[in-house]
């Protein structure tokens, strides 16, 4: 189990680090600096480091070096901070949180943002609070917001649970709860649902962010309201205009690159073409499917396809660290290679592909290689968390069928849309064929 302790009860130890007193635990030699806050890339670094913690960061540590320090040469790599997913539900990965965290931090993931929604869809809180206590002690940071839309959509569905104002304020106390799950229910905003209200004001109480979930292309009085409403950030947006309107009213694009939804090539423009400023932007996957995480990656897979569509490289590394740290209020921990952060780094020789060749997590080497160096112990759920799907009577073929007159010969029938890697569909009509009273499909 790798543990995180708070910078005030190691800010002393660091010091003594930093000043030579006291050796380091581990000290990284030789490295370019990626540093997120100046935006510079600074040669010949070495980071001291105590135990989860960064002691200091500088042309020359080697006055560190203890007997038990472990020395790694960096042999000029990059030096990235540990990225982060700004938004992301590990649920639709279909893996636990545990081989989540398996399958992303050779990937140079130490942070992750995880809205829990779907579990709680079905188990309520308890669900939640399965997974917030999956996540104590494992490699990477991870940081829970609290599901607002349980059920997601009243009256459309017959879930397992229903999460309200009580459960959200008594979630919001739990220490490594950020914020409030993004707020699906956008009319219920602009209409100043009771639930809804209710929810966005315990989080601003609490002082946490409140995530959100725009999802129409209507920038009209619903918009305005909704972002009135409290909702900081929005993962929605699919064209150029929906982030130039959301930062222009202090909210901040989150510019999604997962499994399914591709929105960051339409909406980079408003840094690329227009100018914006970058540091209100922040990348996230929303949804990555396991072959996903296998195969293509995950935050690293984002930002080089940022990067493709134009940006700096610094300028993507900080949307997927510094950028995000501070829209949860967590720069102090993570999200930077700076003192007093916490020790999640990336080792890699190209800023512009990405190659994952090393990851340090709380000052652990967790990946070589793309292989784990560590091991993560299996994560057993309880029965009471198993089987959940109850159906009234048992489901058959006949079920899918729709029905039709037995006259027709076609009929004309709605139909979704897809558009491809997009959320957003289109309503449409066609003629499809009838045969024998079933409507049938068109290849």
């Amino acid at each position: 189990m790798i543990t995180r302790k708070p910078w005030a009860e190691m800010a002393t130890d660091m010091v003594d680090v930093a000043m030579g007193r006291k050796p380091a635990t581990m000290l990284i030699q030789n490295g370019r600096w990626v540093n997120v806050y100046s935006g510079e890339i600074l040669p010949h670094t070495d980071v001291a480091i105590w135990n989860s913690r960064i002691a200091m960061v500088g042309a020359d540590a080697k006055y560190t070096i203890g007997p038990d320090t472990v020395v790694i040469d960096a042999d000029d790599r990059y030096l990235l901070p540990g990225l982060c997913d700004g938004h992301m539900h590990v649920e639709s990965g279909m893996l636990s949180v545990t081989e989540f965290v398996r399958a992303v931090m050779v990937h140079g993931t130490t942070s992750i943002f995880i809205d829990p929604h779907e579990i709680a869809n079905v188990l309520g809180l308890e669900g939640v609070r399965l997974m917030y206590d999956e996540a104590d002690g494992l490699p990477i940071n991870i940081y829970l917001q609290v599901p607002s839309c349980v059920p997601s959509a009243p009256g459309l569905e017959t879930p397992g649970a229903d999460l309200g104002p009580d459960e959200v304020a008594e979630a919001l106390k739990w220490p490594r709860v950020v914020g409030l799950g993004e707020v699906m229910n956008f009319p219920g905003v602009a209409n100043n649902d009771p639930k809804m209200s209710a929810e966005i004001a315990a989080a601003m109480r609490a002082h946490k962010t409140i995530g959100g979930h725009y999802a129409t292309h209507r920038l009209d009085r619903g918009f305005h309201g909704y972002v009135a409403g409290g909702p900081q950030d929005d993962h929605e947006g699919t064209r150029l205009e929906d982030a130039v309107e959301r930062v222009r009213r202090g909210m901040r694009p989150m510019l999604r690159y997962g499994s399914g939804w591709r929105d960051v090539a339409s909406q980079v423009k408003a840094i690329t073409e227009m100018g914006l400023e970058s540091r209100q932007f922040i990348l996230c996957t929303d949804d990555c499917h396991s072959d996903t995480l296998i195969n293509e990656g995950h935050m690293n897979r984002v930002v080089r396809h940022a990067i493709a569509e134009g940006l700096e490289p610094i300028t993507a590394i900080q949307m997927a660290t510094l950028n995000t740290a501070q829209h949860f209020g967590l720069d102090k921990d993570v999200g930077s290679i700076a003192p007093g952060r916490y020790a999640d780094l990336v080792l890699t020789s190209d800023l512009k592909t990405l190659p994952i060749e090393k990851v340090i997590a709380a000052g652990v080497v967790v990946s070589k290689e793309g292989q784990a160096a560590i091991e993560i112990p299996s994560y057993t759920y309880p029965d009471s968390a198993k089987n959940t799907v109850r159906l009234l009577r048992k489901v058959v073929e006949d079920d899918f069928e729709v029905l039709a007159p037995d006259t027709n010969t076609e009929v004309n029938v709605r139909v979704i849309g897809v558009i491809e890697h997009q959320a957003p569909t289109r309503a449409l009509q066609f003629e499809l064929p009838v045969a024998n009273g079933i409507v049938e499909m068109d290849l």
